[in-house]
């Protein structure tokens, strides 16, 4: 089954500056100054709050710049980065990322038909992927640039370089699915 075939209604979570601080790593001056940067999305209606995606953004912004990599780059890798990010917290976590709205019966027997596509395909959705060519395993920095894989081989490092910068994105996931005060998501069963 395609995430195309899915019709999903769900919602998503939003995590206050506070919240999102204490999940992230990511204090509230640096919050303020990245949006002020352009690095973060405006606030809506005068109140900040973030996105699951958000979250795994800046939870990786934090990481690679602790790594020596720029703030444009490290920008532009965890935005490549983290819906790969949410996808792995949401597939491996999902006790503490996703809930269902109603009975315990219910949301087990609606998880349940929407795992038969297999494929994880709800799972994608939600994490506002297309497949699974876009969840990546580690982040691996080198001269200050981050470079996304899926796998570490012998030729993941370049031969040149002394010491590389590791990060496993899976841990990163790990790491935000057990700070959560809620669930990422909120899915809504369809009513019939």
């Amino acid at each position: 089954m395609s995430t195309a075939q899915i019709s999903l209604r769900y919602r998503e979570g939003q995590f206050t500056p506070s919240e999102t601080a204490a999940i992230t790593g990511t204090p509230l001056h640096l919050q303020r100054d990245w949006r002020s940067q352009g690095l973060l999305r405006a606030r809506q209606g005068g109140r900040a709050s973030f996105t699951p995606r958000e979250l795994a953004e800046m939870r990786l912004m934090m990481r690679l710049r602790g790594l020596g990599v720029s703030l444009p780059d490290a920008r532009r890798a965890a935005v490549e980065a983290a819906p790969g990010v949410v996808f792995i917290a949401l597939a491996h976590h999902q006790d503490q990322t996703l809930t269902v709205e109603g009975t315990a019966a219910e949301a087990t027997a609606y998880i349940d038909s929407l795992e038969q596509a297999g494929d994880h395909a709800y799972m994608l959705i939600l994490a506002e992927l297309e497949g699974m060519d876009q969840v990546y395993r580690h982040a691996v920095i080198e001269d200050g640039e981050c470079r996304l894989l899926h796998a570490l081989s012998e030729d993941a490092a370049d031969e040149k370089i002394e010491a590389a910068g590791l990060i496993n994105l899976w841990a990163v996931a790990r790491a935000i699915a057990e700070a959560l005060p809620r669930p990422l998501f909120t899915l809504v069963i369809p009513k019939r």
